[in-house]
């Protein structure tokens, strides 16, 4: 995958490929004029990906401290800790996958993943910019409320 998160959605495929065309109230027209940007189609899946309760555990066990970054875990040791079905757990991950959270590699018939730190760190700091500049924005409308 590029450095840029967006790449795969230029392309035409990825998660952004599977957006409805329509949201609740709108016209399909007046949504793709909302959604054209590849960034912002990407940030709205992220956040989709990281806003399941399931996913944020997995994710939290992902970042199990063991062999540094390298950590890595089957869909089986996954499983077995939430007591949740394979598949259900490879659903997840999928996913994590797709929105580039979690690495995946091959060993034998099993896959193994682990965390994208790279692409978690880069998105935590993009979160963070947002959230500065929503606080901002408040502060300056409450002021102007008083």
């Amino acid at each position: 995958m590029s450095d840029c998160p967006c790449a795969p959605w230029r392309a035409g495929g990825g998660l952004g490929a599977r957006l409805p065309t329509e949201l609740p109230g709108h016209s399909a027209m007046a949504t793709r004029r909302r959604l054209r940007s590849p960034r912002l189609v990407y940030d709205i899946e992220l956040l989709r990906a990281m806003a399941d309760e399931t996913r944020q555990q997995i994710l939290q066990y992902l970042c199990t401290p063991g062999a540094g970054d390298m950590q890595e875990f089957s869909v089986g040791d996954i499983a077995e800790n939430f007591e949740l079905t394979a598949s259900t757990v490879s659903h997840h991950l999928q996913l994590l996958r797709r929105v580039e959270l979690v690495h995946v590699r091959r060993s034998g018939k099993e896959r193994l993943y682990r965390l994208n730190w790279k692409h978690l760190r880069r998105s935590v700091g993009q979160f963070n910019d947002l959230l500065g500049l929503i606080d901002a924005a408040a502060s300056r409308a409450s002021r102007d409320d008083a």
